[in-house]
């Protein structure tokens, strides 16, 4: 597997966390400590040092994360890879503009 194939489904697997954590806190659990932080992982393997992935791109990052609570991945897993997809080339273009 090359390395944005990894990225792509690291990225993949923090989207379907994000969407569990955030069912379970709609159904009234605290959740929240169960976040996965896998975007930590996917920053440093795009070579994001600390200091440079800041709370900006983090926060960006979670916006687009966002996007899949409103897709049904029972149905489909399209919706959800372009959605992976759309996040990595966001990041891309983050690096791009910002080193």
């Amino acid at each position: 597997m090359d390395e944005q194939k990894l990225i792509i489904s690291l990225i993949k697997d923090d989207l379907i966390n994000f969407k569990l954590v955030n069912g379970l806190n709609k159904l009234g659990l605290n959740a929240g400590m169960y976040f996965t932080h896998s975007c930590d992982t996917v920053f440093k393997l795009m070579g994001f040092e600390n200091e440079k992935y800041n709370e900006e791109l983090f926060e960006h990052y979670i916006e687009l994360s966002k996007k899949v609570i409103n897709i049904d991945i029972s149905e489909s897993n399209e919706p959800l890879n372009e959605l992976c997809i759309e996040i990595y080339t966001e990041l891309v273009s983050f690096q791009v503009n910002n080193m």
